[in-house]
């Protein structure tokens, strides 16, 4: 074995402590060997564990005595002085140090702790005899291994079985010359050669497909990358909020518009249309030829659009201020209403309710007050989550308070009203709120016929053909029976239907043309023709079968039977879409938003009962009694018998507060009941319409307001819809068997045999082929049905079209056309992007796994994915040991507020949940504030009120904003988990106040507990989840103290 060199070994062999030889000199007299160790000599070494094998005429050295040189420096190897018995040739000797056989001589295993590598050296007893020849080590020699053959890959072409075939012929029959290629045999030779050119095709394919590094086709890479979880994500249609002003109130149904995006300015002065805000739908074609045209269609198709007048324009309330702004992170505001008559009806114009989207629009430049010069930047929108109608007591003005989610909250300050202008006159509403929103996404729904495709026919199964027993012994009403098949009429239908034609041919009746239609429905036409039987025309409105005698029709049955009863290796059915491209689209609303938002909403029933319960009180008591409504709602919930009992409408007040005292124990059915749907929600499952009907029921309607799947309170936030995630798109393609819909799926791993999913893959032509179930996962569609294919086409980045694009209806022919005035987007779409190219997927896929996190294991995880989620400004977490199981505790912190609400903590938790490792308790709550007591002399600067510099430093010191949106050094926002507070930089930001000379701190520590010397070591150290705080206020002396003791110098010009 010829190895090369051993420089990384020697360094692994003092890496894992083991010993070695490194090298052996010989003394002058050849008497003496000096052995190198790898490191310090071993103990216990003695002459009988010297082993020297080699030599050619002297041979059997052994060694006498052995000594040990050993080294004080840990650095420095040790030496080894063995004296042999005699000197060897000059020949090549091995040094070895082995352990001692039965016997005490030298064994053959190495001695204990040496590397079997290196217990042993190869040395020269003469290596300094005088030689004419170069010092330069020889070369080794090479292997000498046979020449490999030459492998051709090309082989099995063509070209070459043709010749391997007709070689073989050449050998096998030698009479055989001819070549031409009119020749049968020449015929039949070429084409074995060209079935075996196709099979080493399909073979080479197959072995290309089978890796991701040579995989060539989408669908392959497609599946690859789906084994290690990631989704390659086949494009995304854009979405976008279009607003839609109307001069009358009126309703659109489904189905019946859609909104257009015309751009003519391609076109000369002279060629533009002029198309008008409302464009029926028989003109788009001769848009879309003359311009580019991009359809957007609502994405929640279901849904009518109901416009009103009220909502093209909706003021915002700012309660009489003249310079009035909602700040960046709001989540309300409040809303001017209007009276229809304010002398004789006091009905609302504004019929808000949560779940619509508003659109909250600068439309006035703050500083001139002019329209040109707002910031189209200031436009967002929201979706509302609450809805309270009010009165301004003042000015009788209806208003609406309506709240939105923290993730709609602004990201700007929205200006409402200001001073603007030359003369700084009163400006008002500068920024509106736009209603009649919907959102709406990227492509066209093909209209006419839908696509049609046959699902490939089953085999046809015919009846068993077993011999009866012999002689019938034991069954003998089978003994009159002859040898052969049974019943004909049995089977299934393909089967019986082949039979009955066959039998009517036999008798000599001839096929009519219906009757190979349906043949045609049942077997399948392509099996039919194939068998031998068709149609041909015959005239202009005539048909006949062919063949036309029945002889040849029942031998054409016949085949049939036999190739439809023992059919070939037919392809899966995977029919593939007639046009492209095929709209992918991120299902909305997203099952787990709307799962999340009925469990907040079950789990709130409890609470908001028992507030319902004081408001009765309350009202029982200024009132002195109840109404009969308000004795019907609480029937619903408590029962007539418990409200009786009770006697609840002679003594309401005394009635209220045992219901209020006892509700636990009332409700208490009712209330596991409601855990258990709020924990089946929280899991991710939504709850469909019988369970907000039984909400209704059991507690009353208000509670189950908001609970339907179907309600748009449920959606989730207005920017969530706008952000998509590509990699969960999926084909909008409607597939129809008869009254059955499939659904489309990324894959069918986790569909059932009764789930009628499909998978929408995308092919390198940019077409869609759709692959259903083979009935272990998904089902299986019925052999011989025909499907009706539906699908939308558009998507990528053609629809990212930006703000004020979108500004037409288009609505169906022979519609009404609604009076819409203006249609516009106020933001531009968003989300459109291109399929993932292959290359990519390639790259990014087996790095997915690093990336993405999909469980929490470290303290660190808990809080990076808690830090992720909205409302959440900071967080922290830590894992902590019991006794009895580990508890993952992760605190938050809350945007502007040291106390995050449970609402916050709630959502916070859930969200974890599904992160959490097993054997994880999830703790979460808020921040642990630390409050400290703190004490600063400071020395005012001459030429400085006292007064103002003491002010100045509580400010600056202090948990409030300061001019100019800075922030106080211990404002919740501006100290995060853990961070120590350090008395060089509250030095710092003390003496940078004007008018201070100098700063001392006489006491920094924990309130009300024992100094720990924070002072003298100039840093006041805090635990993963605490957090400092100092608010100084007089009402609440638990959260901090902040002592300033100012003096002054006298002024030096005094």
């Amino acid at each position: 074995m010829t190895t090369g060199t051993t420089t990384s070994r020697r360094a692994k062999v003092r890496a894992a402590r083991l010993n070695g030889v490194d090298s052996v000199e010989v003394s002058d007299d050849g008497l003496l060997l000096t052995v190198m160790f790898l490191g310090k000599a071993p103990h216990g070494l003695g002459p009988e564990n010297v082993r020297i094998d080699g030599g050619r005429r002297i041979t059997g050295i052994t060694a006498v005595d052995v000594s040990i040189e050993r080294e004080e420096d840990p650095e420095l190897d040790d030496r080894l002085h063995v004296t042999l018995d005699r000197a060897g040739d000059t020949s090549e000797y091995v040094f070895s140090l082995v352990e001692t056989d039965p016997y005490g001589r030298p064994g053959t295993e190495p001695f204990r702790g040496f590397d079997q590598r290196y217990h042993r050296a190869s040395f020269a007893f003469r290596p300094d005899c005088p030689t004419p020849f170069d010092c330069k080590e020889a070369e080794p020699q090479e292997a000498d291994f046979p020449e490999a053959p030459v492998v051709d890959y090309t082989v099995r072409d063509y070209e070459t079985i043709r010749k391997l075939l007709l070689d073989r012929l050449a050998l096998t029959t030698p009479d055989r010359v001819e070549r031409n290629p009119a020749d049968l045999g020449v015929t039949l030779v070429e084409l074995l050669a060209y079935t075996g050119d196709q099979i080493s095709y399909q073979q080479d394919a197959v072995a290309t497909e089978a890796y991701l590094d040579t995989a060539r086709r989408r669908v392959s890479v497609r599946r690859h990358v789906r084994l290690i979880d990631y989704a390659m994500n086949d494009g995304c249609t854009a979405r976008a909020y279009v607003t839609v002003q109307t001069a009358g109130d009126t309703t659109l149904a489904p189905g019946t518009f859609r909104f257009a995006s015309v751009d003519v300015r391609t076109l000369g002065p002279h060629d533009r249309p002029e198309p008008g805000t409302v464009i029926d739908e028989s003109d788009i074609g001769d848009l879309d030829e003359r311009g580019s045209v991009e359809i957007f269609e609502p994405v929640v198709a279901a849904d009518p659009l109901e416009l009103k007048v009220a909502h093209n324009r909706i003021r915002l309330w700012t309660w009489g201020g003249e310079l009035c702004t909602l700040p960046t992170g709001a989540t309300s505001a409040t809303l001017r209403d209007e009276w229809d008559d304010p002398e004789t009806c006091r009905e609302r114009r504004l019929a808000l309710r949560p779940g619509d989207v508003l659109v909250l629009e600068e439309v006035k430049g703050p500083r001139t007050g002019t329209p040109g010069d707002a910031d189209p930047r200031h436009r967002q929108a929201v979706r509302l989550t609450s809805v309270t109608p009010g009165v301004d007591r003042i000015e009788d003005q209806p208003v609406l308070e309506v709240t939105w989610a923290a993730e709609d909250a602004l990201r700007f300050p929205l200006r409402l009203t200001t001073r603007a202008g030359r003369d700084c006159l009163p400006v008002e509403d500068v920024s509106l709120a736009r209603g009649n929103v919907v959102l709406v996404d990227h492509g066209r729904t093909l209209t006419g016929l839908p696509q049609t495709v046959t699902v490939p026919p089953g085999p046809a199964v015919v009846a068993p053909c077993d011999p009866p027993p012999a002689s019938g012994r034991g069954y003998p009403h089978l003994a009159s029976l002859t040898f052969g098949c049974g019943d004909r009429d049995e089977g299934n239908a393909p089967a019986r239907l082949i039979n009955s034609l066959t039998d009517r041919t036999a008798d000599g009746q001839a096929l009519v043309p219906d009757d190979v239609r349906e043949l045609f429905e049942v077997v399948g036409e392509a099996a039919t023709v194939r068998a031998g039987l068709g149609l041909e025309r015959a005239g202009q409105r005539h048909e006949r079968v062919v063949p036309g005698t029945a002889y040849a029709q029942t031998a054409a049955l016949r085949t049939l039977l036999a190739q439809s009863v023992y059919p070939g290796i037919t392809p899966r059915f995977r029919p593939v879409l007639g046009r492209s491209p095929v709209v992918q689209a991120v299902p909305f609303p997203d099952a787990q938003v709307v799962a999340a938002g009925q469990a907040e909403r079950i789990a709130a029933i409890a609470g908001r009962v028992r507030q319902r319960l004081v408001e009765l009180w309350r009202s029982a008591r200024d009132r002195d009694g109840l109404g009969d409504e308000e004795i019907e709602e609480l029937a619903v919930i408590y029962g007539l018998k418990v409200l009786e009992r009770l006697e609840l409408r002679t003594h309401p007040v005394r009635a209220l507060r045992e219901l209020l005292h006892r509700n636990d124990e009332l409700l208490e059915a009712k209330l596991r009941r409601a855990e258990i749907l709020a924990s089946r929600a929280r899991a991710g499952a939504v709850l469909d319409g019988h369970i907000a009907w039984e909400i209704a029921h059991s507690w009353g309607p208000a509670y189950a307001a908001g609970l339907h799947p179907d309600e748009p309170v449920l959606r989730g936030s207005a920017a969530a819809a706008l952000g998509q995630d590509p990699r969960r798109a999926l084909p909008a393609v409607h597939v129809e068997d008869g009254d059955l819909t499939w659904m489309p799926r990324r894959d069918l791993l986790h569909s059932g045999p009764r789930d009628r999913h499909f998978v929408g893959e995308l092919e390198d032509d940019g077409r869609v082929a759709l692959r259903f179930g083979d009935g272990r996962h998904g089902a299986r569609p019925t052999p011989g049905s025909r499907l009706a294919l539906r699908h939308r086409l558009g998507g990528g980045i053609a629809g990212n079209v930006g703000a004020e694009a979108i500004n037409h209806l288009v609505v169906q022919s022979g519609c009404e056309q609604p009076r819409v005035t203006v249609v516009r987007n106020p933001l531009p779409a968003t989300g459109g992007v291109e399929p993932e190219p292959v290359d990519q997927a390639r790259q990014l896929a087996p790095l997915d796994l690093r990336r993405t996190r999909l469980r929490a294991v470290t303290a660190e995880d808990y809080a990076d994915l808690a830090r992720a989620l909205p409302g959440v400004q900071r967080a922290a977490a830590e894992i902590r040991w019991t006794g009895s199981v580990q508890e993952a505790h992760v605190a938050i912190d809350a945007y502007g507020s040291a106390e995050p609400p449970a609402e916050l903590l709630a959502r916070v938790e859930q969200s974890l949940e599904a992160y959490r490792r097993i054997g994880h308790d999830l703790v979460v709550g808020p921040a642990r504030p630390v409050p400290l007591e703190i004490a600063l002399s400071v020395c005012a600067a001459p030429g400085h009120q006292q007064g103002q510099v003491l002010a100045e430093l509580y400010r600056v010191l202090g948990s409030g904003r300061l001019p100019g949106g800075r922030l106080g050094f211990f404002h919740p926002d501006a100290l995060t988990f853990g961070e120590p507070v350090r008395l060089s930089r509250l030095v710092a930001v003390a003496a940078a106040v004007p008018g201070v000379r100098n700063v001392q701190v006489d006491r920094l520590r924990r309130l009300f507990e024992q100094d720990r010397g924070e002072r003298e070591d100039g840093v006041l150290r805090l635990g993963p989840l605490e957090i400092a705080t100092c608010d100084n206020d007089p009402d609440r002396p638990e959260n901090g103290h902040l002592a300033i003791s100012l003096g002054g110098a006298p002024d030096d010009r005094l």
